[in-house]
């Protein structure tokens, strides 16, 4: 992904709207998105301000691995999933609702 044109449908996955980080984005301009375990923060920095036309401040990233589960004798694992918390410049928003 890194040596190509990144584009931002193939770097967000979609956007967490849950009562947190609605509150984290009104109170801190912090947004939340799901995003593939193989990007990087660069190209999260990059798909943002081209999808929604902002200037990114900072991107934190949070990798939460699948817990794992177990059905009668078999074990396995849940999902891994990669989330990215984009901290905005104060005069920039983006409107979710």
């Amino acid at each position: 992904m890194s040596e190509q044109e990144v584009k931002a449908e193939h770097v967000l996955k979609g956007v967490m709207l849950t009562e947190k980080t609605a509150f984290m984005a009104e109170s801190q301009n912090v947004y939340a998105f799901d995003v593939p375990l193989d990007a990087n923060k660069i190209e999260i920095r990059k798909a943002v301000e081209a999808a929604f036309e902002v200037r990114v401040v900072s991107v934190n990233t949070i990798t939460r691995l699948g817990r794992p589960k177990r059905h009668r004798q078999h074990f396995s694992q849940g999902q891994t999933k990669k989330r990215a918390l984009v901290k905005l410049h104060a005069e920039d928003r983006i409107s979710l609702y």
